[in-house]
């Protein structure tokens, strides 16, 4: 463990300094540096999870264009990967970088965005599954993207960044999401909003099958960050994805065409501390806060530390450019 922290420090220390240039560093510019070279691509032929990984068939969306706005969906379709921890993480920095924020807890059958962090951001629920709600949550986004005026005249500005967390099993209505209601395109040609996707996966086939079927249907329209839980052992335990030769040639295609395909690690929380803020429903910064259990206090420093490492190393495509490192 002491040898991969060393390498992942030494792997930040030099991203930094590519993302740390200038203030004039364009999003395109600090992403395409930290990806790597791409191979050749293989594609046309059903793949080992049933999908068909296709060469882009239009000109692709590149991060050469710089968005004002960004949408970060975190995604995991099996329950129990840990996608709510990673919300919650995420949700955390947000708050600590001062980074002005909404987010929408679509996992309303295990709301852990809005019962750990309700109060101290602003959270809306979202019923993922009944018809009509991601329609409105489409138009919602319209009237929060715009400025309005508060009771004395002065200009409140609209929301630029948002965090959507989906329940598990979600993968059909966000397919039909993006297909028949052209989401991705929508928000990117109206409200000029560029979506992430955050997967968070396991060690598991299931992992990298709905990776690729999430693909099949996204293509280039989104950047992708990509999560392993270290709960489930260190990297380079994650064989499944690592020898997929379905996501090599996804991850081949994307990169060739300059859409960001990036990977970084979540850390582990020792379950003695997970289970401590999770009786109490304390933020990560709460359970840095308390006094009543020193242990869990260090743990929750240490994991939110690394966690923040590793989010700094997708800043870009996150939301958390243009703010000092903490």
């Amino acid at each position: 463990m002491t040898d991969i922290l060393k390498d992942e420090a030494e792997i930040l220390n030099g991203v930094e300094e590519l993302l740390l240039v200038t203030d004039e560093t364009t999003e395109a510019e600090s992403t395409e540096d930290i990806q790597q070279t791409p191979g050749a691509v293989t594609a046309g032929e059903k793949t080992e999870a049933g999908n068909t990984v296709l060469p882009q068939t239009k000109t692709a969306v590149t991060n050469k264009k710089h968005w004002s706005r960004r949408l970060v969906i975190v995604t995991g379709d099996k329950g129990g990967v840990g996608k709510s921890t990673f919300a919650r993480g995420l949700a955390q920095t947000y708050l600590d970088m001062k980074k002005e924020f909404l987010a929408f807890d679509a996992d309303i059958s295990n709301s852990h965005l809005s019962r750990f962090y309700g109060d101290k951001c602003l959270v809306r629920e979202l019923d993922f599954f009944t018809e009509g709600n991601v329609d409105i949550f489409l138009d919602d986004l319209k009237e929060l993207i715009e400025d309005s005026l508060d009771t004395e005249g002065a200009v409140i500005p609209g929301k630029s960044l948002f965090l959507l967390e989906l329940p598990p099993q979600s993968m059909r209505i966000l397919k039909d999401v993006v297909q028949q209601m052209k989401f991705l395109s929508t928000v990117d040609e109206l409200y000029d909003m560029r979506v992430t996707i955050v997967v968070v996966i396991s060690r598991v086939m299931d992992s990298v099958k709905q990776l690729i079927t999430l693909y099949d249907f996204c293509q280039d329209q989104v950047d992708y960050v990509v999560v392993k839980n270290l709960f489930f052992g260190s990297p380079e335990n994650f064989v499944r994805y690592k020898e997929s030769s379905d996501i090599t040639a996804m991850k081949d295609i994307l990169i060739e065409s300059n859409i960001p395909f990036l990977e970084i690690t979540m850390p582990d929380l020792i379950e003695h501390a997970y289970d401590y803020l999770d009786k109490n429903s304390l933020t990560f910064n709460q359970g840095i806060e308390q006094k009543e259990k020193p242990s869990v206090k260090g743990r929750v420093s240490t994991w939110i530390s690394k966690f923040k490492e590793q989010v700094w190393l997708a800043k870009s495509i996150l939301g958390l450019e243009n703010v000092p490192r903490l």
